[in-house]
């Protein structure tokens, strides 16, 4: 199986390389300035100028990459925004393999893909994700660990190894659907802090039980960890808060949330609560609709 994104890394992208390595030095750049900006060290500068620029890439691509080089180049020398360029080239690079000559190039190296009809590979899905919608996912998580950080000795509850909180769309299925804080959330003397921002597809054990609940809880798109103490059963009782209890999550996940599957305690479920193997430390973990009942949950643990 060949990808084009071969071609891309072997060909074209190294192509455009030393054709804007070119134009700069044209333009009366230093070997170092250049080195700089295209992000190598300035003998690698060297071996680019001393090719031929007429004898690399593809003549069927080369006509794109002379225009292209000559437009990236420009950028370069005028100094704009880096997330600009990229978005220039991976715009190009898109349009040439969506039918254009990066596609036949790709037939060639996978006769294959010629008996697949209307072949739409490398035009993607149309339900990836947008930036707009991904944006508001992130600043959610972040609204919400901030007013973590005013809640009273909730501190308190965050597991030694850190707290791990996940938040998606309704519709999410892959854990590149999840967003959470890598590094978990951490308790600082009686604060808790996070140690990066969020981002998707990472915080694999929440994301995967977020996506677990999900499946017979479409409605759940929030969850966090925390320590499992003595009380919190009490509590839940008391707050007639629906709980799983289980055993041994942390090295038999698969086993003990199939068991979970088979009877019907995953209905209206908001927490579970585990009892860790030994060894490792118990974690519980609370399961929300949305932000209110999240905080709903939050609120009840005992201070």
């Amino acid at each position: 199986m060949r990808f084009p994104c071969e071609f891309i890394a072997s060909s074209f992208l190294p192509s455009l390389r030393i054709r804007v390595a070119h134009e700069l030095r044209d333009k009366g750049l230093s070997q170092n300035k250049i080195a700089e900006i295209l992000g190598v060290k300035q003998p690698v500068i060297v071996s680019y100028l001393q090719k031929d620029i007429s004898k690399i890439g593809d003549k069927r691509v080369n006509p794109h990459l002379e225009t292209l080089s000559s437009v990236v180049s420009e950028m370069l020398f005028s100094k704009q925004s880096l997330d600009y360029v990229m978005r220039t080239i991976c715009t190009k690079c898109k349009s040439l393999r969506v039918s254009g000559p990066i596609c036949s190039i790709h037939k060639q190296m996978l006769p294959e893909i010629n008996n697949i009809q209307n072949c739409s590979i490398c035009s993607g899905f149309d339900t990836l994700p947008t930036i707009a919608s991904r944006s508001i996912i992130l600043q959610s998580l972040n609204d919400t660990l901030e007013e973590m950080k005013s809640v009273k000795d909730l501190y308190q509850w965050i597991p030694e190894i850190g707290a791990q909180l996940a938040h998606c769309e309704s519709d999410a299925t892959d854990l590149d659907d999840v967003a959470s804080f890598p590094g978990r959330i951490i308790k600082v003397k009686e604060q808790i802090t996070n140690v990066s921002p969020p981002e998707f597809g990472c915080s694999k054990t929440s994301s995967l039980l977020l996506l677990w609940i999900k499946k017979n809880r479409p409605d759940i798109q929030w969850i966090l960890s925390v320590k499992t103490k003595d009380e919190l059963k009490e509590i839940f009782l008391t707050k007639k808060i629906k709980f799983i209890e289980t055993e041994h999550l942390d090295i038999e996940k698969n086993q003990v949330l199939s068991e979970i599957e088979k009877t019907n305690r995953i209905i209206d479920v908001q927490v579970l609560i585990d009892k860790a193997s030994p060894g490792f430390e118990s974690i519980s973990y609370l399961f929300a609709q949305d932000k209110k009942e999240l905080f709903d949950l939050i609120s009840i643990l005992p201070k």
